[in-house]
């Protein structure tokens, strides 16, 4: 019961920390990820990284921010405009309130992508979240995201108000935290 109360802790200091670095990203690198914001992915027994990759933080009722995204974006053909009203948002209060934030993870995906069919029928992994001296792993459960899915709405979303050029079609993957 111990290790499941230290986990449960870790993990909350981790969605804490990924908030932080995600306010400084809005406020000072113009959405720009940083290297803690990404993962290297591994296998759960261990092992090389597979491959590093970017990961989103859902709030835990995203509907209304989703809808935010979708209407900035749909308002205007200016990609530009999309970022500074998207990065508006998020800096004035998105990140304030870690508790606010489901504890599952996001990522979307190509079509095509071969990761992530690997991660799909894998149906887990370990993520190794590192930045200077802070370090954060945990083992995922992941799952494929229906697209009716708020969880997948609020990535695709997100990741659009970024990316003007991304396709109509992806993946987006679920990773819960394997935190018993």
């Amino acid at each position: 019961m111990d290790q499941q109360h230290s986990l449960a802790g870790q993990y909350k200091r981790f969605i804490s920390w990924q908030c932080r670095l995600r306010k400084q990203s809005v406020r000072e690198l113009q959405g720009r990820p940083t290297m803690g914001m990404s993962a290297g992915i591994h296998s759960i027994s261990g092992g090389d990284e597979k491959s590093r990759m970017n990961f989103l933080i859902v709030k835990q009722d995203s509907h209304d921010i989703t809808s935010e995204f979708r209407h900035i974006i749909r308002k205007s053909q200016d990609s530009a405009e999309w970022v500074k009203n998207g990065l508006q948002i998020l800096a004035e209060s998105y990140y304030q309130d870690d508790f606010n934030f489901s504890i599952d993870l996001t990522a979307l995906f190509n079509l095509e992508s071969s990761l992530a069919d690997a991660l799909a029928t894998a149906g887990h992994c370990r993520l190794l979240f590192k930045q200077d001296s802070i370090e954060y792993a945990f083992d995922f459960d992941v799952n494929q995201l229906d697209k009716d899915d708020s969880d997948f709405q609020a990535t695709y979303w997100h990741n659009h108000l970024f990316n003007p050029s991304m396709p109509g079609q992806v993946r987006v993957l679920g990773f819960t935290p394997l935190l018993v």
